[in-house]
């Protein structure tokens, strides 16, 4: 029998004072192409390829700070050319306060190379790749 998860989709959720707000920088600065708002502002759904995040309407920045995904991505070419991608779409205007780790680490002790991006709400998605 198959896993039943083997065809899943993770969706992480993400705290935001104000989702529909977040949807939309996310559309602007990260380039989303998908995105619903529901519940007047107070719920979002935004999309990019496979990587699917549910903005839940959170005053508590403390939450969104301590609120993580990470994805993998197929190889170091495609990290690397999303990195430069999203670094040149932090420096226009309006990207603050969220921002993109400038240089992609190589985690060694774990075989990945890695940067980060943070959400003006303070929510962290990494990104990584394995080195081999």
């Amino acid at each position: 029998m198959e896993d039943p998860l083997s065809r899943s989709h993770t969706a992480p959720k993400f705290a935001a004072p104000d989702p529909g707000a977040i949807a939309n920088w996310y559309v602007e600065h990260l380039g989303f192409p998908r995105k619903a708002v529901f519940e007047a502002g107070a719920y979002a759904i935004v999309g990019r390829g496979d990587l699917t995040l549910h903005l839940w309407k959170c005053p508590d920045r403390h939450i969104a700070e301590n609120t993580a995904c990470y994805t993998e991505l197929r190889d170091t070419d495609v990290l690397n050319a999303l990195h430069s991608e999203l670094l040149a779409r932090s420096k226009k205007d309006g990207f603050a306060p969220g921002r993109v780790e400038a240089v992609p680490k190589d985690q060694n002790a774990h075989s990945m190379r890695e940067f980060h991006v943070w959400d003006p709400a303070g929510n962290l998605i990494g990104f990584g790749a394995a080195l081999s």
